[in-house]
């Protein structure tokens, strides 16, 4: 086979891009922090910022006729265009087209910039590997102010996170995806690692998306992981954390049993996430086509929880991405979401089945990993949105590690 590398045209890109790839995945582990409540930092924090200098580096090189091949090579699949052109054609129907607008730039940068970025960083093993390790580090920093903040200080609040749903979505996707890169090793203190952060992983979440995303993650890791310790050490950590919770008197501080309940705590009416969910169903019913624009879900949806028992308990970002991505979207953006997953799904399943375990190949714990990532991340969006400000970044890095993963498979790196 004919081998060809696609990587940056001298070292000092590739440090360029490891670099901003490094700031985009630790930084992501702080949110919005220190200026949550800030539009601009919103938009311009740390993980963004450094995404949009590497996107506008190579827009540069294009413009200039330097790269343009690689340029193009980098870029995401055509379903990601297709989805985010979509998204901008429903802007035409917002009833809030800055709102609309924003929501699609701020992902448009994720989904394209942020994708970009990741795939140079991907230009050998030990850059893959790095990368693995920056995103075990800012999950290990989400978990440890979740947990200080939670059980230390006995605040109500998810470390920068701060809201339940957005952590637990943060923390539901890494989790799964560091954990298996760290379980299919051959050292023994790395699948200890592993397994202590999804035992602290499961013990800091407040809501059952969290618990669900890595239930799903790490046992599709130990599924498709054919070797006995691996799986033995996979089900201690989740049987131990999992009784943590179910047997642990420190409900305050473990709202989890609340969210996991199916109705009200009135004992009589449904739960409101499902309220919402069939609200999402409606919305999507009415506006088959035209959705309510990207980013503009809350300006229509109390209009089409119909008799409903509406109690406005719902928290807020608890819902379901993909009804929502739907609604907002209508039908052809619901498919072309579906697609890029589906795209990136065969594309991680097809290096899971062509596993060889016994030649112990390092390319193999990269597509464990990864596909027990974008397993947590699609049941994860059934709870909460994998497409929100802050957290669609990671959602990308799977993707993009995926697509690295395969590309540096086909160069036979070991």
């Amino acid at each position: 086979m004919i081998k060809h590398q696609i990587q940056p045209a001298d070292i000092s890109m590739q440090i360029i891009a490891a670099t901003c790839a490094g700031i985009a995945i630790v930084a992501s582990a702080f949110h919005f922090w220190p200026f949550e409540n800030n539009k601009a930092w919103q938009m311009f924090n740390l993980q963004n910022s450094s995404i949009l200098v590497w996107s506008l580096f190579w827009a540069v090189l294009f413009l200039l006729n330097r790269n343009r091949r690689q340029i193009i090579t980098l870029m995401p699949h055509l379903s990601v265009f297709a989805y985010l052109g979509i998204n901008v054609l429903s802007t035409a129907f917002a009833s809030d087209r800055a709102r609309a607008a924003g929501f699609t730039i701020k992902l448009a940068l994720a989904l394209i910039g942020g994708y970009m970025l990741f795939s140079s960083a991907i230009f050998s093993k030990k850059t893959l590997q790095l990368i693995y390790a920056l995103a075990t580090a800012a999950m290990i920093i989400s978990l440890s102010a979740c947990l200080t903040e939670r059980f230390w200080f006995g605040w109500d609040k998810f470390g920068f996170h701060v809201n339940a749903y957005k952590y637990g979505t943060y923390i539901g996707i890494l989790t799964p995806l560091c954990s298996a890169y760290l379980f299919t090793s051959s050292k023994n203190w790395k699948i200890t690692a592993g397994m202590i952060l999804v035992f602290a992983a499961i013990i800091s979440s407040g809501s059952f998306g969290a618990i669900a995303a890595i239930f799903a993650g790490v046992l599709t890791t130990a599924v498709i992981v054919p070797r006995w310790y691996v799986r033995t050490a996979i089900l201690a950590a989740v049987i131990s954390g999992a009784g943590f919770l179910s047997l642990s008197n420190m409900n305050r501080f473990l709202p989890v049993s609340d969210d996991i309940r199916i109705i009200e705590k009135d004992g009589t009416n449904l739960k409101q996430r499902y309220i919402e969910w069939q609200a999402e169903i409606n919305l999507l019913e009415n506006r088959t086509i035209t959705g309510t624009a990207a980013g503009c879900i809350n300006e229509y949806r109390s209009n089409f929880y119909y008799r409903l028992p509406k109690l406005n308990t719902l928290k807020p970002f608890d819902q379901n991405g993909w009804l929502a991505a739907g609604a907002e979207t209508g039908i052809f953006g619901l498919v072309c979401f579906c697609w890029v997953v589906l795209h990136y799904g065969k594309m991680a399943f097809l290096k899971v089945i062509d596993f060889d375990w016994k030649k112990g190949r390092t390319i193999d714990r990269f597509a464990a990993a990864n596909f027990a990532g974008l397993s947590a991340a699609c049941v994860a969006n059934l709870f909460s949105s994998v497409q929100y400000n802050g957290i669609v970044i990671i959602f990308v890095l799977v993707i993009a590690l995926i697509s690295g993963t395969n590309r540096l498979s086909e160069e036979n790196l070991r």
